[in-house]
């Protein structure tokens, strides 16, 4: 079965290009790899200030472009490096179950050819009922959970503060993006958040965070 990718490099190099993400092919078993980030209508909302986070795993911190992702699979102790594509379109990733949430969600912690083996994107989205672990997306340990970033972003309801450091208006549609682009120095630093919802649910999230020369 193929799975259309949507390109990680694009989704971090959209504040430098105008034109569409490119999306990659892949021959992967349904579930595995990271879904495509989703279409929003109109341009992301520009942010004033890197709108993202590092992510935490339980007691563990995972710093987006820092974090190696040998190292994170190491420190948790389970789970396979999945290596996809080649080129600009090369992706790396550990993908989780988390099963005793309701409803359950599943997890991807991705490494792009930018990132040079550190992670630099974070996917989350709800399941359907029943969906179970699978060997390609074990269970993640105990020890791990509660999953979220370090500013309380994660699936289900955003809080008030949430919201207001993501410059959400009151009323959003069915989905909301939010981008980065900023300077370090020399440095080109692009931070991209997307959310998908039903009714005032998050049911996905694509999280997305690159330093580049």
């Amino acid at each position: 079965m193929q799975i259309r990718l949507s390109s990680w490099r694009s989704a971090l190099l959209a504040a430098f290009a105008a034109a569409a993400p490119a999306v990659a092919a892949a021959a992967s078993a349904p579930g595995t790899a990271p879904p495509p980030w989703p279409v929003t209508q109109g341009s992301p909302a520009a942010a004033a200030v890197d709108p993202t986070r590092p992510l935490l795993l339980g007691g563990l911190r995972v710093v987006l472009d820092s974090t190696a992702i040998t190292n994170l699979r190491s420190s948790i102790g389970a789970g396979v490096i999945t290596h996809q594509g080649n080129g600009t379109d090369s992706l790396d990733w550990l993908c989780y179950t988390v099963s005793d949430t309701a409803p359950a969600q599943r997890l991807w912690l991705a490494s792009s050819e930018l990132a040079r083996g550190r992670v630099d994107g974070v996917t989350a989205i709800d399941l359907p009922a029943g969906t179970p672990a699978t060997d390609a997306c074990p269970e993640l340990p105990a020890k791990f959970k509660p999953v979220r970033f370090e500013d309380g972003l994660w699936l289900g309801g955003l809080s008030t503060d949430v919201r207001k450091s993501l410059g959400m208006p009151a009323k959003v549609g069915s989905s909301y993006a939010t981008l980065f682009h900023g300077l370090n120095g020399n440095l080109d630093v692009v931070g991209s958040i997307t959310l998908e919802f039903r009714g005032a649910r998050t049911v996905s999230l694509h999280v997305a965070h690159s330093t580049q020369n």
